[in-house]
C-alpha cells in the first residue's frame, strides 16, 4: 500500500471556551486546513475547559455522525482520518460557536 500522508494538527488554544474567538477565527487553529485523503487530523485541546470535535454544523442540523471525539478534557487529543475526498465541517457542541472545516482533496 502507498504510504499515509503526514498529519496535520488543529489547536484549540486557551479562552477559546470564551465567546468572541468566532470574530478573530481562533476557536480552532487553523479553522480551515486542507488535506490529502488518507491523512489523520489530530485536534489538540489546550485550553483548560471541555470541548468536543463534533462532525457537521449547527446550520445543517448539528452533529452527522461523521465524527466526534465526545468531552475532550483539557491537555487531551482527538485525531480522525480522512478517507473521503471532501468538505467536513466540525464544531464543538459544549461551545457552538466554535467551528472549523476539514477539506480533504
Amino acid at each position: 500500500p502507498p504510504p499515509r500522508p503526514a498529519g496535520a494538527t488543529v489547536v484549540t488554544p486557551e479562552g477559546s471556551g470564551v465567546p468572541g474567538c468566532e470574530r478573530s477565527d481562533t476557536c480552532f487553529i487553523p479553522s480551515a486546513i486542507s488535506v490529502a485523503r488518507g491523512t489523520t487530523v489530530t485536534w489538540e485541546n489546550n485550553d483548560i475547559v471541555v470541548h468536543t470535535v463534533t462532525s457537521g454544523s449547527l446550520a445543517d442540523g448539528g452533529a452527522d455522525g461523521e465524527f466526534d471525539s465526545g468531552p475532550a478534557l483539557g491537555g487531551t487529543t482527538f485525531e480522525h482520518t480522512f478517507d473521503e475526498a471532501g468538505e467536513y465541517p466540525y464544531f464543538c457542541i459544549v461551545h457552538p460557536w466554535m467551528a472549523g472545516t476539514v477539506t480533504v482533496r
